[in-house]
């Protein structure tokens, strides 16, 4: 056990280690300070000297490090507690191991406790984590950057103690806490979150004229040492206490978020995806936490679908629905750590309440919705990695989730595709933002637009929105653009609707060759084709541009149409993505390059038309 919370001391299996000199010390309770992470030997060095550093610093911690790695392997460690990293050093301890990694599982503990209404069960484990204190924090070691972590931690300390005393306060315990709050507060006669504690404390104890006291007390030693008033709660107790009005304490209940995007209104058909995604997320999940993955291609509308089940489903969640878009579209995806925040905040705890680190905001999460019946709701997944992270830590809540990639890599993930819609689903969503009279008045053109759009729903949207604005244009007319290849996408865009979008963030994600590929695909107007005429076109082996189809499949950019009979598998591109993909080629790829990807698919061609005519000859 390595303590920290008070005097540094050490022992490995229940023996005491004597880590050394003062130097050891500084760097051992650095290393401590920052458990499980690299700190740098920059850092070390301005910890053990101030600033005025020797050249032979750095030597000088390699040396100190050497002789707390002996101290440790003598002392009964296995060796390589202490790792050395590309920048410094690295402590590796379990979290039972650290009196600080301790506290905080005891009061992530405590603060689930408190969002399930056992005020009784979170004050006890309060009191147990606040009981690692065994007195000023390091106060033997002369470092100021050690003095620094120090202080930290004895804010967190009082930040802890204050909600614990808020939920002693609350179950009625006024009398006992008197004495303590007296302490604390001629500790620190500026915090005001204490003052209030102690005079709700008199007050409760029936000492109301010890109470404004208090109060005239902290408003002096304000007034006198910032020039300020107080606050408006310590501001509030005063008045309430003046008042003769109860001032007990009521814990707040766990708050149940409803964080769910409004539903789109006109949503149409998927009557087949709504009700497996209700299936499988409506089943017992006593054998694991049940996770439903939405896949398909850009503007397939994913997002859509998933709001619309996620609402049906809410009755089946009662302790809430929690909602995030974590951006795997995007080269920066959203940061897990503040989803994490967000998603905790939303189920009412304070910022003092959530962990600094991503490990401890993870671990807390899961623990509150470990007994909680939740739905959470995960737009635009990058890859398996991130999603794990905000998985519920109990069997009763549910995961639904949208991506572009295969995410099978997830464990218990059931895949649903969603492909595009059909020719009544498409007609039916073209019709309700058109018009009925419009649309049944030109069936033809109306037809026409929506396979222009390939059946996706962002292109028909946006199609339909384009022309709902423009009462003057007919169909025809419309359809009459769409023909144009050059202006297709453009007149498949209104405001912030257009596919072109939504396939930019996604092929700004490729690695460099794929991305190549995929342009230089987009040359064959449409063609299918077999690995090996990829291989042709991008000018790699045979191998390499299996892994790249595979990659884009894998993204939904290129599509498996079937197998030949060869045996080979026959992929192409879509043909509104292609006519992305070929802009693109045109911008990014010069005309020899282009050049020489037609008259290499052209050799290809000939050839193997030679040959299957040698074949049946």
């Amino acid at each position: 056990m390595f303590c920290v919370l008070g005097t540094l001391e050490a022992s490995i299996n229940g023996r005491l280690v004597s880590p050394g000199k003062s130097r050891q010390l500084i760097v051992l309770a650095l290393l401590l300070m920052d458990v499980n992470k690299p700190v740098s030997t920059d850092r070390l060095v301005e910890a053990v000297w101030n600033g005025r550093p020797p050249k032979t610093a750095a030597e000088q911690i390699q040396t100190c490090v050497w002789r707390l790695r002996r101290s440790f392997v003598r002392g009964g460690a296995k060796d390589g507690l202490i790792a050395t990293t590309m920048s410094g050093y690295a402590l590796h301890l379990p979290e039972d191991w650290v009196d600080t990694g301790v506290f905080d599982r005891q009061v992530s503990e405590a603060k689930v406790a408190r969002s399930n209404g056992d005020n009784t069960t979170a004050i006890s484990v309060f009191r147990e984590a606040l009981h690692l204190f065994r007195g000023p924090v390091l106060a033997e070691i002369d470092s100021a950057l050690v003095q620094a972590a120090a202080v930290m931690w004895a804010e967190r300390r009082l930040t802890v103690l204050e909600e614990c005393i808020e939920l002693e306060l609350a179950s009625g315990r006024t009398t006992e806490l008197v004495t303590e709050l007296t302490t604390l507060v001629h500790e620190n006669p500026l915090r005001e979150r204490l003052r209030c504690q102690l005079m709700l404390a008199l007050t409760g104890d029936g000492r109301r004229a010890e109470a404004l006291a208090t109060y005239r007390e902290g408003r002096s030693a304000m007034v006198a040492q910032l020039g300020l008033e107080p606050g408006p709660k310590l501001q509030e107790v005063q008045r309430t206490i003046l008042a003769g009005k109860s001032t007990a304490l009521v814990a707040a209940p766990p708050l149940q978020p409803a964080q769910l995007p409004a539903g789109v209104t006109d949503f149409v058909g998927r009557t087949s995806h709504v009700a497996e995604v209700l299936r499988l997320l409506s089943v017992d999940g006593r054998g694991g936490v049940r996770i439903c993955a939405l896949l398909g291609r850009c503007g397939a509308g994913k997002t859509a679908l998933a709001v619309h089940v996620a609402h049906r489903l809410r009755s089946r969640f009662p302790d809430g629905q929690l909602y995030a878009d974590l951006g795997g579209s995007y080269l920066l995806s959203a940061d897990l750590g503040e989803v994490l925040s967000g998603f905790l905040r939303a189920m009412g705890y304070s910022d003092s309440w959530i962990p600094v680190d991503l490990c401890g905001r993870a671990a807390m999460y899961r623990s509150v919705l470990a007994e909680r019946r939740m739905l959470i709701v995960l737009d635009d997944v990058a890859d398996a990695a991130q999603a794990q992270q905000l998985l519920p830590g109990g069997p009763d809540s549910a995961v639904l989730l949208t991506g572009h990639t295969t995410l099978t890599d997830l464990p218990g993930a059931t895949p649903v595709e969603v492909g595009v819609l059909s020719q009544d689903e498409a007609t039916d969503l073209f019709t309700r933002i058109v018009g009925a009279d419009r649309c049944h008045a030109e069936p033809g053109p109306r037809n026409q637009i929506i396979r222009a759009t390939g059946y996706l729903p962002l292109p028909i949207r946006s199609a339909a929105a384009r022309l709902a604005a423009r009462s003057y244009l007919s169909l025809a007319q419309f359809a009459d653009r769409l023909r144009d290849p050059e202006r297709r996408l453009d007149e498949l865009a209104h405001g912030g609707l257009d596919v072109r979008d939504s396939l930019a963030l996604t092929v700004r994600r490729l690695p460099d060759e794929a991305r190549s590929l995929w342009w230089k695909l987009s040359l064959l107007q449409g063609l299918d084709f077999p690995a090996e005429v990829a291989a042709i076109v991008g000018d790699v082996a045979p191998p390499l541009a299996e892994k790249l189809l595979d990659s884009l499949v894998d993204r939904r950019l290129v599509d498996v149409v079937g197998v030949d009979s060869t045996g080979m598998l026959r992929y192409r591109l879509d043909d509104l993505f292609g006519l992305y993909a070929r802009t693109r080629a045109h911008e990014e790829l010069p005309e020899p390059a282009r050049a020489r990807v037609l008259s290499r698919t052209a050799e290809y061609w000939a050839e193997s038309t030679a040959i299957q005519r040698d074949e049946r000859e």
